[in-house]
């Protein structure tokens, strides 16, 4: 898996594109904004796009999942928790990128355990609820890679003073199902550079 990465819309959310070389297929995560360069990204992978894979219904996370839908007619997947966020703006928080938000339905929903098999790749879902309800990680086993989403961050952890948020709920989620891995398993946050399990683990003030 060779993986792209462009910082997309006004709060620089991280989109990365996860590409299978061998057959030319990859998944985006996280289609914060910009659509255009996102969609030049895709271009520079020389890859289809199969699946849009969210890890949580925020608006600087799906700002631009309507135009890149339309662009790739790509399947979109979001955790059971968090789907009204794609089709209610006071869910999806629009206010923060100062427009109201409303998409179509997700076509898959996510659960804890799944497997999402995408582009011949295998991303096992973890539910990280804490800073949504419905909140996920998704680990690609044979890279070691999670794309952790506003889970956890270079030294720090997603905000839970927003609705739906928990403190409690997103350090047990960490501990649980990220810290667990192995020390080298990189983090691919979606805001700031990317970090490891082995890193937070000894350096992240909120896992002390």
């Amino acid at each position: 898996m060779k993986i792209y990465h462009v910082e997309a819309g006004m709060l620089a959310t991280n989109c990365y594109f996860a590409v299978n070389e061998a057959i030319g297929e990859g998944v985006i995560f996280d289609p914060g904004g910009d659509c255009p360069t996102i969609l030049r990204m895709i271009e520079q992978a020389k890859a289809k796009v199969v699946a849009i894979v969210l890890t949580h219904g925020h608006s600087d996370h799906i700002g631009a999942l309507a135009e890149l839908r339309k662009a790739t007619g790509a399947p979109v997947y979001i955790g059971e928790d968090d789907a009204d966020c794609l089709t209610q703006p006071n869910r999806n928080l629009s206010f923060f990128i100062g427009e109201e938000l409303k998409n179509e339905p997700a076509d898959h929903l996510v659960h804890d355990g799944d497997v999402l098999e995408l582009a011949g790749m295998k991303f096992e879902a973890f539910a990280t609820p804490g800073h949504t309800k419905g909140g996920f990680c998704y680990y690609y086993a044979p890279g070691k890679v999670v794309f952790a989403g506003d889970t956890i961050f270079c030294e720090s952890i997603g905000r839970t003073d927003l609705p739906g948020g928990s403190y409690r709920a997103l350090i047990q989620s960490i501990k649980t199902k990220l810290m667990v891995l192995d020390d080298d398993v990189k983090l691919l946050p979606g805001h700031g550079p990317t970090t490891t399990v082995g890193w937070e683990r000894r350096r992240n003030p909120f896992l002390q």
